[in-house]
């Protein structure tokens, strides 16, 4: 008898585990289906052309999240994740400071060229998102080149700040700055926020 309770409960836990996995499953393809519904229609996407891309009935959306508040972060936190994906390999890059900062910019615009809808989007969650890691490659190119130190995380979030104000202005007025012209320009500016936190951590580097 008491077999058959184990039994039990292992096929109780293996059907819940299956049941999550599912759920968490729909929750990801809704949570696409609503990206690409955003990159294809703007912010205002309605939830049936989402649901439809999702494959779900509209009103099974909310078994999954309880809010379009919760869906539109899930939506921006993914967005977050692609972006920081598709830059990750230039914020560690090697090289010259300036140069660095020049290689993200340059991958920043090329993404919000092509995303630029959803580069909107995911600016709703504000810099505290990419902080940790902006700090940790900061940190490794200290490492490498033999200095140690870290900066403030208010200077790290003014540079993000700097960087997503500048592209959504540029995606707004795009015929004013060719990319080229904004690359240079946020470059020269984001350079004097990111030497000045430098100085002020009393962390010491070549231009």
């Amino acid at each position: 008898m008491a077999e058959v309770g184990r039994s039990d409960t292992v096929a109780a836990r293996r059907a819940s585990r299956a049941a999550q996995e599912q759920h968490d499953s729909r929750r990801q393809a809704i949570v696409e289906a609503a990206a690409a519904a955003i990159e294809q229609h703007g912010n205002d996407a309605a939830l049936g052309v989402i649901a439809e891309q999702a494959g779900v009935p509209r009103p099974h959306v909310y078994r999954y999240f309880e809010s379009k508040d919760e869906l539109d972060l899930e939506v921006a936190r993914h967005a977050t994740r692609r972006l920081r994906a598709t830059i990750r390999p230039a914020l560690y890059a090697r090289g010259a400071p300036r140069g660095i900062i020049r290689g993200i910019i340059t991958v920043v615009l090329d993404w919000a060229a092509r995303h630029p809808n959803l580069y909107r989007f995911r600016v709703r969650l504000g810099p505290s998102a990419a902080i940790p890691e902006f700090l940790d490659a900061v940190g490794a190119f200290l490492r490498d080149n033999g200095r140690s130190g870290t900066l403030p995380a208010q200077a790290v979030a003014a540079i993000i700040g700097l960087i997503d104000a500048s592209v959504l202005w540029w995606l707004d007025h795009p015929r004013e700055l060719t990319a080229a012209d904004l690359t240079d320009r946020l470059g020269a500016q984001v350079w004097l926020v990111f030497s000045a936190a430098m100085r002020e951590a009393d962390i010491s580097l070549e231009s």
